[in-house]
């Protein structure tokens, strides 16, 4: 997946792109350029090469993306940091009004750590050259779809060795626990929304009410006043300016239980 930005529910998916693997046997594989409806950024563009004239006759969002999910629908989902992806996937369906899977997403990044723990970085380019994967063309969502998968079939075969000589493939619910599956109808479906509200707060220097769980499972009620948007560890964070703690913080949209408007 490429989007505009890194913020669901602000910025939009630019392409899609999916690959059906079962073991070592890849099956259909799907990608779509998605025109946003907006100006593509030139930072991004520089990234991944995507261009406002490639977008330009690009199908609107629901069609690609209803392909997309069928793809998905057919089996466990497998995505690098996939909070990121599944809450892009999330923002798009609610704005489409298309259904969502009701299939878990498994995370590589996680599968990684617990495989290859030590690693300098758990990047999907890093990862792909220090194993030696295919990483071609990367940064454009077809080709990173590969390499994911590279990736997952050397976690499980890592996995399996660490294990043992004589240990079996992990099972879906092994790589379940260790990659702390994310499920499209409970990943916090509220977040999308919550970045929308946090976007215009930004852009008219208004505050926020928010309740919000700490990591450590507090849950506290807080006035912010929204500052930007960033990304913490590939999840979306928002920095703001919190009266409770009379300071600048970063919360991540996705332990903001509840926001509006004061």
């Amino acid at each position: 997946m490429e989007t505009t930005g890194l913020i669901a529910g602000v910025d939009r998916v630019v392409e899609l792109a999916a690959v059906v693997f079962s073991g070592d046997e890849v099956g259909e594989a799907f990608s779509s350029l998605v025109n946003p409806g907006v100006p593509m950024p030139a930072a991004v563009t520089k990234v991944t090469g995507i261009t406002d004239r490639m977008l330009a006759g690009a199908a609107a969002p629901a069609g690609p993306l209803a392909d997309f999910l069928r793809l998905l629908d057919q089996g466990t989902g497998v995505a690098h940091n996939a909070v990121f992806d599944v809450g892009f996937v999330l923002a798009e369906a609610q704005e489409a009004g298309l259904p969502l899977p009701r299939r878990p997403v498994l995370d590589t990044r996680r599968l990684a750590r617990a495989a290859f723990p030590g690693r300098f970085s758990y990047g999907l380019g890093y990862l792909g050259r220090e194993l030696g994967l295919d990483t071609t063309a990367a940064h454009r969502a077809l080709a990173d779809a590969h390499a994911c998968r590279s990736l997952f079939r050397a976690c499980c075969r890592q996995l399996s060795q660490n294990a043992g000589p004589s240990a079996p493939s992990p099972s879906e619910e092994d790589l379940a626990r260790l990659s702390g599956p994310l499920d499209f109808q409970d990943h916090a479906p509220r977040e999308p929304g919550i970045a929308r509200l946090m976007k215009r707060a930004i852009d008219a220097g208004s505050a926020v009410h928010i309740r919000y769980r700490s990591s450590d499972g507090e849950t506290t009620e807080r006035l912010v006043m929204p500052l930007s948007f960033t990304c913490v560890g590939g999840a979306p964070a928002v920095n703001a300016f919190c009266t409770l703690r009379n300071e600048n913080r970063t919360f991540f949209l996705g332990s903001i239980r509840e926001a509006r408007a004061p």
